[in-house]
C-alpha cells in the first residue's frame, strides 16, 4: 500500500543553470511535484513488522562489533569513532534563499547555532590511518526550541537498495574483511556485489581531509511545503589540503581549526518525479544535470583549540549525544525506507551502547517526527 500526499501542481522548473555563486529564480506560488512513500511489504504494518526483524539483525552486528573490539560495553553500531565534536557553530540561511525553499527555521539571513559531530562510519574505533567512510551529524537549535537533526555521509547514494540489503550487508561486513566480497558475492550475487564494492570503494579512497570532505544525505527528507529534498553538505573554500604523512585524520582537521574558521554551504536538490528523483531507491542519484542545487545557508565552525579542557568536554558530552535524523520536526522528517529504518535500527543500538530505553519508534514529542528520546546512530 502506497502513502499518497494530496495531488499538488507541477513545479515550474526553472531556465537558469544553478551554480554555486547564482540562485535559481523560482516564482513563489511553485508548488512542488505530487510525490508519495511506498512501504516494504505492501503496507505500513507489513513494514514495521520486517522492520522489527532487521532491528534485531543489527543488534547482533552490534554485539560482534563489541566483541571484535574486546571492550566491556557495546559502543554505536555505526559511526563510532568521533573524529570531532564542536558545539557553538553556527548555520546562517542564505540571504537570496529561493521563495520555495524559505520555509519554517529555514529564512532567509537566519543564524542557527549548531553542535556538529564528525565521525567514521564504522562500528569499530581504529588508529584513523585506514580508509574508512565519514559522516556528519548536525544539531539545529531551534528559535523555539527543540532541535532539528541532519545526519549526513561522504558519498551521494547509499550502497545499498533498500532497507533489507543495507541490513544484509552490514551483518556481511561483520568479521574478517578479506573475506567480505566472497561472501557479498554468494548473497547478493555478481552484478549486485560489483554495485555495492565500487560504491565503498569510492566512498572511502579519497585522501582528503574533513575539512575539504563533501557529505550528503543520500536519502531523501521532507522540506515542509517544498516537498521531498536531498541535501548536500560541500566546503565553501579550499582550506588545507591533506593530512601529512602519518597524521590522523582528526589530527588534520583539530590543527586546520585551530588558525582558521572553516565552513560548508548546505545546499539542496528539489523533488522532480518519481524517474528522475526517487524516494525509494537508495542507491539512486539524483542527477546533477537534471535536477541543480539550491544554496541553502553556510555552516560556520569558528577557530579554536579542541584541545582545551572545555573543548575536551564539549567534545565528550557530545559523543555521548543520541543522534538521529527522525530528530526534527515533522515537516522535516526523513522519507524512504532506508529512512524509515534508520527510526528503529538506531533505538535498538541505543538501547546498548547509552544505556536507555529507546522505545520502538512510535509518537513524536515537541512536534518531533516521531523518534524515540533516546534513539542515534
Amino acid at each position: 500500500m502506497d502513502r499518497k500526499e494530496p495531488p499538488q501542481k507541477a513545479l515550474v522548473k526553472n531556465t537558469p543553470k544553478n551554480t554555486p555563486m547564482t540562485q535559481p529564480h523560482y516564482p513563489p506560488t511553485a508548488a512542488p511535484a505530487p510525490w508519495r512513500e511506498s512501504f516494504l511489504g505492501g503496507s505500513p504494518q507489513a513494514e514495521a513488522a520486517l522492520f522489527r526483524t532487521l532491528a534485531e539483525q543489527m543488534r547482533a552486528v552490534q554485539m560482534r562489533n563489541q566483541q571484535a573490539s574486546g571492550q566491556s560495553r557495546p559502543g554505536r553500531t555505526l559511526h563510532a569513532q568521533m573524529l570531532a565534536g564542536m558545539v557553538g557553530a553556527r548555520l546562517e540561511v542564505n540571504p537570496q534563499l529561493a521563495p520555495g525553499l524559505a520555509q519554517a527555521h529555514f529564512q532567509p539571513g537566519a543564524v542557527l547555532a549548531c553542535d556538529l559531530r564528525l565521525s567514521f562510519a564504522s562500528g569499530l574505533a581504529h588508529g584513523g590511518l585506514q580508509r574508512d567512510m565519514r559522516g556528519a551529524a548536525l544539531r539545529l537549535h531551534l528559535p523555539q526550541g527543540g532541535a532539528h537533526e541532519i545526519l549526513l555521509t561522504n558519498f551521494p547514494v547509499s550502497h545499498a537498495r533498500d532497507a533489507r540489503q543495507f541490513v544484509e550487508i552490514a551483518t556481511l561486513m561483520t568479521g574478517p574483511k578479506a573475506l567480505m566480497p566472497l561472501k557479498m558475492l554468494l548473497r547478493l550475487g555478481p552484478g549486485e556485489t560489483l554495485r555495492v564494492l565500487r560504491n565503498l570503494s569510492a566512498a572511502t579512497g579519497g585522501l582528503r581531509g574533513l575539512a575539504e570532505e563533501n557529505f550528503w544525505s543520500r536519502g531523501a527528507l521532507l522540506w515542509s511545503e517544498a516537498g521531498p529534498v536531498r541535501l548536500k553538505l560541500h566546503p565553501a573554500a579550499a582550506v588545507g589540503g591533506v593530512p601529512a604523512e602519518g597524521e590522523s585524520v582528526a589530527a588534520h582537521f583539530a590543527r586546520l581549526l585551530a588558525s582558521q574558521d572553516l565552513a560548508w554551504h548546505l545546499s539542496a536538490q528539489r523533488y522532480q518525479d518519481e524517474t528522475r528523483t526517487p524516494i525509494e531507491d537508495g542507491c539512486t542519484g539524483w542527477s546533477d544535470a537534471d535536477v541543480p542545487w539550491e544554496r541553502v545557508a553556510t555552516l560556520t565552525v569558528p577557530r579554536q583549540d579542541l584541545g582545551t579542557p572545555t573543548a575536551s568536554a564539549q567534545a565528550q558530552a557530545l559523543d555521548a549525544t543520541p543522534f538521529n535524523p527522525w530528530h526534527a520536526p515533522q515537516a522535516f522528517r526523513p522519507l524512504g525506507n532506508l529512512n524509515r529504518v534508520r527510526r528503529d535500527i538506531y533505538a535498538a543500538s541505543a538501547q546498548r551502547w547509552a544505556g536507555r530505553d529507546g522505545g520502538g519508534g512510535g509518537g513524536g514529542r515537541d512536534g518531533a517526527a516521531g523518534a524515540p528520546p533516546h534513539s542515534a546512530r
